[in-house]
């Protein structure tokens, strides 16, 4: 082990117990340089002396309720999406969306309704095509059909004596 190594261990031991292993190198590393041995008894001193952090009167309790919050987001997660759009907060989004589909599958049938009397007004007229070239001089006489609808009106006392 060299220098580098050394101070990487020293480094190591602020955040961390060391491992069996680190160990083992440490306390080989300190057989071998006396003048570094000082400075790990310094440094162990140091850690000794150092007070206890004080820890607040609520840390159980702040524990607790980290934990329980840790457990209600993985609980959370589990969940479907979908199952979340059903909870009371998205009452006004669901009621729109119910409105939207609505108004879609409303004017979807109407768009429909719309469509087929088309189709039928055009059989119907290729009907009436298809009449008018069979006899072509049936509906060119048109002073007939005139005539029809300029008829004198009804005679009320003659209708009133039929009865």
């Amino acid at each position: 082990m060299n220098q580098p190594e050394f101070e990487n261990l020293l480094q190591t031991v602020h955040t961390r117990d060391l491992t069996d292993a680190e160990l083992a190198k440490l306390e080989h590393w300190l057989a071998a340089n006396p003048d570094e041995q000082d400075a790990w008894a310094a440094l162990d001193r140091l850690l000794v002396a150092l007070p206890d952090a004080p820890v607040a009167t609520n840390f159980t309790a702040r524990v607790l309720d980290k934990v329980r919050r840790t457990e209600a987001t993985r609980h959370a997660l589990g969940q479907a999406w979908w199952r979340k759009l059903l909870a009371p907060q998205f009452r006004p989004i669901q009621i729109a969306a119910a409105a939207a589909l609505a108004m879609v599958i409303g004017g979807v049938g109407y768009q429909s309704h719309l469509t087929l009397n088309r189709a039928e007004m055009a059989a119907s007229l290729h009907e009436v095509a298809a009449i008018a070239e069979m006899v072509p001089g049936l509906l060119s006489d048109f002073e007939a059909i005139e005539a029809i609808q300029q008829a004198d009106p009804i005679d009320e006392e003659l209708w009133a004596a039929l009865k």
